[in-house]
């Protein structure tokens, strides 16, 4: 018999997949109460589309694989086979492999793996849809494990752009695997969900007279009622009726009574207490089991013969309890398998688990398919189970699931582990998963986990690990007393061991204004060896703060450059910073865009992060604004959902800086209202200084003098208390300066821009020198001669950005000099510079002060590269270096189609119509002055 009464609804599904099928991709949803009939809507709806030329791919979530990482997502994949898998996972979609396939997983650095296959399977996905429109459909959603949920959330994001639709069926009022990211994924459907209603009593009526063709007309309306018109609960009274040889007539119909859940285990029982013996111990089995279990499996769990395993399924089927699609056999509905559950007490229960996890073990089965159901059983202080869960937990986050691996490690506490050495592993792998997923108990369990530890090697080990995974998402603090905590009794410490941790401890107390005193003590201490590259790199970090000569800060650093030892942690991040602020503008984007280059074909996002972020701090002092903007925006998109406040403030500094010096400044507003920067900020940290200074900045673009002065000397207090006396580090006083102008205080601006000047001098650095000038010469002490030193100090400097400043500010001085005709040379150059680099707020008062010198500036650009966005410069200088367009999409984790909708954009401005064209056009522009 085909779908009764949904005919609305499988209309709507079609058109949905019509629009799907043109490219227009989409997320579609489906709910209802359990039995309302999901289920065969969406296989009618796969059917309808595979009819119609579309490739179906399929999985289903269930209640036992809620924590199996990745379990529907490869499910979905699992007909990729061969020569297709091959043609597929290659380039961004090779990262995938981890997810789908544990063998081919290798180690990610910063418990990255997550997001590494997440982005591979969205790349898989897209390339399986390009092939030919796609449908996925995923029965059961509520009960897909986290992994998949999160990557079918990221998925339904990016859509739009591709012919493939994800059809997804949510079972109204069950509690999801995870709720947060069920709705996320929920909320990218444009449409609202597809609602199957009740079956009417004219459909119940058809139901009933195909399966009871002598029942009376009232028994019809009273099956109608007792179910309520749902088609499974209807389907299963029907079966009862049957099985309990109860004639469908008038007088029956009057004794029946609502029929639900719970009346469906009752049947069930009965049912299976009519059956030969073993059927009720072989459905039980297939319960335990879960979805598609090999028929040998359920038989040796249920201890049957395998002629009887054959015989009893068979009569299970025609039972109307089971149901078979070639070898896969399945339990027809999750209530009749709730029903199953409900009929073992606890004890039980765990005892079958047991036996299921005893079988695949000897049949050598995935370690994290024996932990599942390892996890329905009830400690017994087992030392193989521990071991078992320590496998599949190490497994699963190696694969990009911690969520999955921090539920096995629980259960393995709960064991619990055999000695104390065992517990003090299992509680540092456990709070490494929950700091990946930036969980805030991951400290407490680490600092627990050091205590425990029973020699000083494993407490240092512990300490060290635990500490570089807290300073990667913020936890500064934590992640310093950790490493006081690995020190402590420090006999036994290998000295390689102990000169990190001493490194990794600095390195987090810079960070924090309560403990840089106690890092600077630290460093007095003449036990470290001077080759080790943490070592040097937080030498050079307080020869920074200190305010040496550069020259001696960059020495001290080099030797750490070439060392991959420290990138993606604390210390990496550190040497970036010093490069910047010492000047060294071309090696620290160098090294950044060499980390790059290392994270993204690994998928090692944090690192990727990290480097696109400090590139893009590189890239503003150099005056490439649009370049910075670009990195910046990917690593605050990237961060934004994930982090906790210390990190954003962070991540959000360089964006706040690009959005102004772009002269978009409501959207650099936004950023920081959008984190909760906009008020005050959190004390004591170095994050919190940096954007300080970049929000002063800000307000003196919007010409709020008084919340400028405001913030930069809210800056200016907290650099004290780092004691940092480097003005390329601390450059608040020339803004502050700045500030004091506008408001009127030109005495005290005075001060400040000599007291930069003095720090300046002790540095010998030209780009802070030059700033300082510059903001000396805005008291009007001797503007044009203070200008015109400053600009031939920065004259072919790599730091631009402060040039061109330097040059708008001798234009201007020139001009309210009355020297009209000397104010344009600067002026022009300033506006060349600005334009070539996107420093459009510099432009603008470039072109102004041209203006009032009498001069014809040409106007913002419409065309040419000057025009380009952001984005659309980064794409079209990776297109004039050769990138083809997947290339450019895979590199800026973008989909193909926003690739070439910015590529038409370019093409448009630059008025190129081939790639050839468009390199010699980015060159000739790049060659202007």
């Amino acid at each position: 018999m085909g779908l009764l009464q949904r005919d609305a609804e499988l209309a709507s599904l079609w058109r949905q997949l019509t629009e799907v099928r043109s490219g227009a991709g989409r997320l579609i949803v489906v709910d209802g109460p359990a039995g309302i009939g999901k289920s065969s809507l969406l296989a009618a709806t796969a059917a309808a589309a595979a009819r119609a030329g579309m490739r179906t791919l399929r999985a289903a979530g269930s209640p036992l694989e809620q924590d199996a990482g990745w379990g529907v997502a490869r499910q979905v994949f699992a007909a990729l086979r061969g020569a297709e898998w091959d043609r597929l996972a290659v380039g961004a979609a090779a990262l995938a492999r981890r997810a789908l396939d544990a063998d081919e997983a290798e180690p990610v650095r910063g418990g990255d793996a997550m997001h590494a296959a997440t982005h591979g399977l969205t790349w898989l996905a897209a390339g399986v849809a390009e092939q030919r429109p796609t449908l996925m459909v995923v029965d059961d959603v509520h009960w897909a494990d986290p992994p998949s949920l999160r990557w079918l959330a990221g998925l339904g994001r990016q859509l739009a752009d591709l012919p493939l639709a994800v059809l997804c069926a949510v079972r109204s009022g069950e509690p999801p695997s995870d709720a947060d990211l069920l709705d996320e994924l929920l909320a990218t459907a444009p449409e609202p969900p597809v609602r199957p209603g009740p079956l009417g009593s004219d459909a119940v009526a058809t139901v009933v007279s195909a399966r009871l063709p002598a029942a009376e007309p009232a028994f019809a309306t009273a099956c109608h009622a007792a179910t309520a018109g749902n088609p499974f609960l209807l389907g299963a009274l029907i079966n009862h009726i049957v099985a309990e040889r109860v004639e469908p007539t008038d007088a029956v119909a009057a004794t029946l009574r609502t029929f639900g859940p719970e009346q469906v285990a009752r049947s069930v029982g009965r049912l299976l207490a009519r059956l030969p013996a073993g059927a009720a111990a072989l459905a039980r089995a297939f319960a335990v089991l879960g979805r598609d279990a090999p028929l040998r499996h359920a038989g040796e769990l249920a201890e049957l013969s395998a002629d009887e395993v054959i015989g009893l399924a068979d009569r299970l089927c025609a039972a109307g309890l089971l149901d078979r699609d070639g070898d896969r056999w399945f339990l027809v509905h999750p209530l009749v398998a709730a029903a199953l559950h409900a009929q073992l007490p606890a004890g039980e229960l765990s005892r079958w688990h047991a036996r299921t996890a005893r079988l695949l073990h000897a049949e050598r089965a995935d370690p994290e398919t024996v932990a599942l159901h390892l996890l329905h059983t009830q400690p017994v202080r087992d030392a193989a189970t521990v071991d078992t869960l320590r496998e599949a937990a190490a497994r699963a986050a190696v694969r990009g699931a911690p969520q999955s691996a921090v539920v096995f490690l629980q259960r393995a506490l709960a064991e619990p582990p055999p000695t104390r050495a065992d517990e003090a592993e299992v509680r540092s792998e456990l709070a490494l998963s929950l700091a990946a997923q930036v969980r805030p108990d991951a400290p407490a369990l680490l600092a627990t986990a050091v205590e425990l530890a029973t020699t000083a090697e494993q407490r240092s080990r512990i300490a060290l690990s635990g500490a570089r995974a807290l300073g990667l998402v913020g936890r500064f603090v934590e992640a310093a007393q950790l490493c006081r905590v690995g020190l402590d009794r420090a006999a036994g410490i290998a000295p390689d061991r102990r000169v990190q941790l001493e490194a990794e401890l600095i390195a987090n107390s810079w960070l924090d204004a309560s403990t840089v005193d106690a890092a600077r003590q630290r460093l007095r201490q003449p036990a470290a060896p001077h080759d080790d590259p943490a070592w040097q790199v937080v030498t050079a970090c307080a020869s920074l703060f200190d305010g040496v000569p550069a020259t001696e800060t960059l020495a001290r650093l080099a030797p750490a450059l070439d060392s991959g030892a420290i990138d993606g942690t604390v210390v990496g991040t550190l040497a970036k910073f010093v490069l910047i602020d010492s000047g060294d503008l071309d090696t620290a984007r160098a090294q950044c865009t060499a980390l790059i280059e290392v994270a993204r074909p690994q998928g090692w996002l944090v690192a990727l992060t990290h480097g696109s972020f400090l590139r893009a701090l590189a890239d503003i002092r150099a005056g490439r604004i649009r370049d910075a903007e670009a990195d910046a925006r990917f690593a605050y998109e990237f961060k934004l959902p994930i982090s906790p406040l210390p990190i954003l403030m962070w991540t959000a500094l360089p964006f706040v800086e690009a959005l102004t010096q772009l002269d978009e400044l409501d959207e650099a507003q936004r950023v920081l209202r959008t984190i909760g920067a906009d008020g005050d900020l959190p004390p004591g940290l170095l994050a919190t200084a940096h954007l300080l200074e970049a929000r002063g900045r800000l307000s003196l673009a919007r010409h709020q003098p008084g919340a400028a002065h405001a913030d930069l000397c809210a800056a200016g207090d907290l650099w004290r208390a780092f004691g940092a006396a480097h003005p390329g580090l601390a450059a608040w006083r020339v803004d502050a300066a700045e500030a004091l102008v506008a408001l009127g205080d030109r005495a005290a601006a005075r001060r400040l821009a000599q007291e930069h000047l003095e720090l300046a001098d002790r540095v010998r650095l030209p780009g802070a020198r030059a700033a300082g000038l510059r903001a000396l010469a805005r008291t009007g002490a001797a503007p044009v001669e203070h200008l015109q030193q400053a600009a031939a100090l920065l004259d072919g400097s790599t730091e631009r950005l402060e040039h061109t400043r330097v040059l708008v500010d001798l234009g201007a001085a020139l001009r309210r000099g009355n020297q009209r005709v000397a104010a344009r040379a600067p002026l022009r150059q300033a506006l060349a510079l600005a334009d070539r680099g996107g420093m459009r707020l510099l432009a603008r008062r470039a072109r102004h002060e041209l203006t009032a010198a009498g001069a014809r500036p040409r106007r913002a650009a419409v065309t040419g590269s000057a025009a380009l966005t952001s984005a659309e410069h980064r794409v079209a200088t990776l297109a004039a270096q050769g990138c083809s367009n997947p290339e450019i999409a895979q590199r800026l984790y973008v989909t193909r189609r926003t690739v070439e909708t910015h590529l038409t954009h370019v093409y448009a401005k630059l008025g190129v119509t081939t790639r050839a064209d468009l390199t010699a056009s980015l060159a000739t522009d790049d060659r202007r002055p």
